[in-house]
């Protein structure tokens, strides 16, 4: 298998569900396997059933080995003499990274459990990577979190953003009793927090145009709320003095994608500014959280194709 293992394993060519090899063969290949030292950066640790057979052992350890190297790896992404905006840099890259890692997991969990095709062994191993990028991602954040302006989540939550799974047992992901463990913590800027989406485009026309559209194909706003006040709430230097607020009509998760979609057109528009703002009311008449906005993330909304459409106008 190449590239991470992370990729490899729920790989739908080359995924786990295609290894064939015998319990000889693995044998073999532990015969001269090396283990990883544990890496001295690291916050948390996994705590997981020890594996009972050869197979089970032998992907066990190819996990460990790449988890370590990958916690280890921080130190080079993050370093000493790095400015804030290149740790923020490398912290979205990363953030991104364990975010598709855990997506395809979660991917390949369903589409294996639809076919029936997880055995005992699989199961377990698939778990085990499954834990072992839970804990990348909290590791992440632990570590270098100021330099995200986003919600950070807890393991749990971690656990059922990605999988759904509201029992995790997180007895598996543990913090570590190293207490020479430093934590690069950069201070933060005093800024206050933005009050403005901070549109990039000096043109606006054509993001009205882009709004108008996505109303008419998606039900985007309800009755009580107009295009136009969208736009000028989007527009507005400081969201805090518009007098009005945006009653959305469309479903949640399709919201979620084309806020993702839009963000690259804003400095600032994210779940987490959306919530600041407190502008946005979903369909039960709630202000909207970033946490609703992340729990309903799909990569295929309703009408995703006429989404995309709409808003490629504005590139």
């Amino acid at each position: 298998m190449k590239g991470s293992i992370f990729s490899s394993l729920v790989s739908i060519t080359n995924g786990l569900h295609r290894d064939n090899r015998k319990e000889k063969d693995f044998k073999h290949l532990l015969s001269d396997f090396k283990l990883n030292p544990k890496a001295n950066n690291a916050v948390f640790k996994v705590n997981f059933k020890k594996p009972l057979n050869a197979k089970k052992e032998y992907y066990h350890k190819l996990i460990f080995n790449e988890t370590e190297r990958t916690v280890v790896s921080f130190v080079k992404e993050f370093p000493e003499n790095a400015t804030v905006p290149e740790n923020k840099y490398s912290f979205t890259i990363l953030l991104n990274k364990f975010d598709k890692y855990l997506n395809d997991i979660a991917n390949y969990i369903n589409n294996r459990a639809i076919t029936a095709d997880f055995n005992i062994d699989d199961n377990y191993i698939i778990n085990y990577l499954k834990v072992s990028v839970i804990r990348l991602y909290a590791e992440l954040q632990e570590q270098y979190g100021q330099f995200s302006e986003d919600s950070k989540f807890t393991i749990l939550e971690i656990a059922e953003k990605y999988f759904n799974d509201t029992t995790f047992n997180i007895n598996q992901i543990v913090k570590t009793n190293i207490k020479e463990i430093v934590i690069k913590k950069e201070p933060r800027a005093t800024a206050k927090p933005k009050t403005s989406f901070g549109y990039k485009n000096k043109d606006t026309s054509t993001l009205l145009t882009v709004l108008k559209q996505l109303n008419l194909k998606i039900d985007l706003l309800d009755n009580r709320s107009t295009v136009e006040q969208l736009q000028k709430l989007l527009l507005s230097k400081d969201f805090r003095v518009i007098d009005f607020q945006i009653y959305l009509q469309c479903e949640t998760t399709q919201f979620s994608y084309v806020v993702k979609k839009l963000k690259p057109f804003f400095n600032s528009f994210n779940p987490t500014s959306i919530e600041r703002s407190g502008k946005f009311i979903t369909k039960t008449g709630t202000p909207l959280k970033a946490n609703n906005l992340y729990k309903n993330k799909v990569h295929n909304p309703k009408e995703k194709e006429v989404i995309d459409r709409i808003i490629q106008q504005l590139q």
